[in-house]
């Protein structure tokens, strides 16, 4: 992780409290980018990951508690009450966790720091999404963005990737943040037919993408299209890419 544990503890608090100002009267807005949910479905989902991730806080390794542990977020606006207890239970144990000690996590035993930062990802993506219903969507945190991007490589792309659909045999993509120095701001990412390989590089793949941190990350999530951001290249690479990635 490149970031500190403050600096993601600053971030889930920040965007918690974005999400938690949310309108009631906007709560059964469609969210444009997922088919079927509404920004009360994106609230009510958020609230029940942030009680399930408290209980994971104080899980062993092999006991996750049963995903029947966690009710079903409640209809209507009583939600964002539901939510905003959701989080402030989720902030303090994620406060008072012990950084080392290893938890249950979907990508195995973690140590709770793992957490910190998923949430900090978490809570800024779903913010955007309601934000995004509205047409109001502002950037997320351009280092935020740059962490992220690398959290999907070590953590997504190994657990949730369809290599199926990716088909990769050994075509680049290249990514360059526009609002980022060199180095940690560009990624070079090789698909493979199990695996993606990828390094911080500044190197010419088959199809390149310039754009803002922000940006490129909520691409590489599919929330929104390439053309969206500047592109060189091989773009059905990035239909690949988002057919394949199953987040």
């Amino acid at each position: 992780m490149s970031l500190s544990r403050d600096r993601y503890l600053t971030q889930v608090a920040d965007e918690s409290a974005r999400l938690l100002a949310t309108d009631p009267a906007v709560l059964g807005h469609a969210i444009p980018h997922i088919e079927g949910w509404t920004v009360g479905d994106v609230i009510g989902h958020t609230g029940w990951v942030a009680r399930y991730v408290t209980l994971l806080q104080t899980a062993t390794p092999d006991q996750p508690p049963s995903r029947s542990a966690v009710p079903n977020p409640p209809a209507g606006s009583e939600v964002l009450g539901w939510t905003a207890d959701a989080v402030s239970g989720l902030t303090e144990a994620l406060e008072n966790s012990d950084p080392e000690v290893i938890r249950p996590s979907f990508a195995g035993p973690v140590a709770a720091s793992w957490w910190v930062r998923r949430m900090a990802h978490e809570l800024s993506m779903h913010r955007w999404d309601i934000d995004a219903a509205s047409g109001t969507a502002g950037s997320i945190d351009s280092a935020i963005s740059v962490d992220g991007i690398d959290e999907i490589f070590e953590v997504f792309v190994p657990t949730r990737m369809r290599f199926e659909t990716l088909a990769g045999t050994g075509e680049t993509m290249h990514l360059h943040s526009t609002d980022q120095d060199e180095g940690a701001g560009e990624w070079t990412a090789t698909f493979l037919a199990d695996s993606v390989e990828w390094e911080h590089s500044h190197t010419k793949g088959d199809v390149a993408v310039r754009g803002s941190a922000s940006d490129l990350l909520l691409m590489m999530w599919s929330r929104i299209p390439a053309s969206r951001l500047e592109v060189f290249g091989d773009a059905t690479l990035i239909d690949r890419w988002q057919e394949a990635a199953a987040f």
